[in-house]
């Protein structure tokens, strides 16, 4: 067990990993209640998989366009909930990757953030009882807290 003081600030740069789940909107809502002061930066990060090669590149263009609006149409919705002071200070941005978990932790890294906050389980629901892929990855590799959200 640790002992001595420990210097806890608040979070000033907060970085919610984005995959259109419940989870993912938790970790929104929980970031929300952290940020209630006015001063956090608060960026949701979509990593988005690349458009997968087709003979038809329109088609696989088109795909990554459809999961870029739908990332678009969830964030918004979820961003609606926010109080109003939070809702402006709110950004989404992308990326693509075929390493959504390694993406989101170099991206916390790369930019400065002091929290990386996710959902405890993405898209693939909420009845396993361990983390997703995403949620135990950060948990261990990133280089900042991270807040796990149900």
């Amino acid at each position: 067990m640790a002992t001595g003081q420990t210097d806890v600030r608040p979070a000033r740069k907060i970085l919610v990993g984005w995959d259109c789940s419940p989870g993912a909107a938790a970790a929104l809502r929980a970031v929300a209640a952290l940020a209630v002061d006015g001063t956090a930066a608060v960026v949701v990060l979509a990593v988005l998989s690349p458009a997968p090669h087709t003979e038809d590149s329109a088609e696989g263009a088109a795909d990554f366009d459809e999961r870029k609006r739908f990332a678009e149409k969830t964030f918004a919705s979820a961003r609606e909930g926010l109080p109003g002071a939070l809702r402006e200070r709110v950004s989404l941005r992308f990326a693509e990757s075929g390493d959504a978990a390694g993406t989101v932790c170099e991206y916390a890294r790369q930019h400065g953030f002091d929290l990386l906050a996710v959902g405890r389980h993405g898209t693939g629901g909420v009845l396993h009882p361990r983390l997703g892929h995403v949620a135990a990855t950060a948990a261990r590799k990133a280089s900042l807290p991270v807040l796990l959200a149900p």
